[in-house]
């Protein structure tokens, strides 16, 4: 089973209140098996253009641990926190890769 990512993409409009979210929003992460690969505010674009300055990339064992955490009443409670904060926001599932057995690659 492939792991799982999610792409978050926004602009903090309200340090204060993204700080709140940042620190409620962790626990409910790893609870569901997640972590975060990526926090950056600003990426090294060498092509196109970013449509946020925020980027953050979480990692999940599996498509349904990362859907359990999204939807989890734990997480929905500080949800709203990051709506409050942010603009220019995109939330995404991306499904990982893996190489098919027998290809020298797994």
């Amino acid at each position: 089973m492939p792991k799982a990512f999610v792409l978050l993409q926004f602009n903090i409009d309200d340090p204060e209140t993204f700080a709140q979210y940042r620190q409620s929003a962790a626990p409910t992460i790893m609870s569901n098996g997640g972590k975060v690969l990526v926090a950056a505010n600003q990426g090294d674009v060498r092509e196109g253009s970013l449509p946020s300055k925020l980027i953050t990339i979480l990692e999940f064992p599996s498509r349904d641990a990362a859907e359990g955490w999204y939807s989890s009443s734990e997480y929905s409670r500080f949800k709203h926190l990051r709506h409050e904060a942010t603009s220019a926001m995109s939330l995404v599932f991306l499904d990982g890769f893996e190489p098919p057995v027998g290809t020298g690659h797994e």
